[in-house]
């Protein structure tokens, strides 16, 4: 097989998820080669607005996504969360690599986590982080803030912030576990993940087959059906930056754990559910019926 373009975001995180992907990759095949390609998309370049007012979910994608089509790269390597529900009718989700932590950390600026969690302000642009914060602590400020984990670590402290709030899961592929201050890991019965939170999204040219097979290998089968259940809900919600959504499936030693939360718009209070059972794509369908 020739030398592969792979096409993903040009940030640090970006760039470590890719190389992830990589790895596994060259387990299956050790002689294969590998060009990553770095590429700009809205998301990055406007950080100082919010994305319901660029194109909400896909603009970290769309244009990575149109250099697939066009050939310039291969596949290209996403995290899931920023995939719309629904993709391009010529594209394909190819794999799902292993998931790392799905969970959210609220990050504290000082050595310790604070005793009085009322009165804090906390940055993140997420409404669906900040709804469901504010039910567990009622008096939290919020102001937004968006960019890179550097970047939002900076502009916490640059602000004098009490905290901020990010994904485990790049946390954790970035090793800033052992750099943060203090930390607090949210359960999904305070803190329902974003739909795909923690997942890989690799993505290509869906007639092309013979990438696709090779791609497919590096697919964990939960993962998979984690991914699937999630994105269906989140179609079935018609989810996008507008509205407050999460969605977590998760594996049990009984069967499946679907965790949903919604809400109506960024100033709802939000509804939370958690249904159990044998099949994640059911119970993520009865999370829907809930809640809609």
């Amino acid at each position: 097989m020739k030398s592969l373009k792979v096409g993903t975001r040009k940030s640090p995180l970006a760039m470590k998820q890719t190389t992830l992907v990589i790895e596994e990759l060259q387990k299956i095949n050790p002689k294969q080669t590998f060009e990553i390609v770095g590429l700009s998309t809205k998301g990055d370049r406007q950080q100082h607005v919010s994305l319901s007012q660029i194109g909400g979910k896909g603009v970290f994608v769309k244009e990575v996504e149109y250099q697939l089509q066009q050939g310039a790269i291969d596949f290209a390597v996403h995290n899931l969360k920023d995939m719309p529900a629904q993709l391009p009718e010529d594209l394909v989700l190819a794999a799902t690599p292993t998931r790392a932590m799905p969970y959210d950390c609220l990050i504290w600026r000082e050595e310790k986590e604070p005793k009085e969690k009322n009165g804090l302000t906390i940055g993140t642009s997420s409404s669906r982080r900040e709804l469901q914060l504010r039910a567990l602590y009622s008096d939290m400020h919020f102001v937004p803030i968006r960019g890179k984990i550097e970047t939002q670590l900076q502009k916490m402290h640059a602000q004098k912030m009490d905290g901020t709030v990010l994904a485990c899961a790049g946390l954790a592929r970035m090793d800033y576990f052992s750099k943060i201050p203090a930390y607090r890991i949210l359960t999904p019965e305070e803190c329902v993940p974003e739909v795909g939170q923690g997942i890989l999204g690799v993505e290509c040219r869906k007639n092309d087959r013979c990438l696709r097979d090779y791609l497919k290998q590096i697919t964990e089968p939960k993962t998979e059906l984690a991914a699937m259940a999630e994105r269906h809900f989140l179609r079935q919600m018609q989810g996008n930056c507008e509205i407050p959504i999460g969605g977590f499936a998760q594996s049990t030693d009984s069967g499946w754990k679907f965790y949903g939360f919604l809400a109506e718009n960024k100033k709802a209070k939000g509804r939370k559910i958690c249904l159990t059972g044998s099949d994640p794509l059911s119970i993520a369908t009865k999370a829907y019926q809930a809640l809609k």
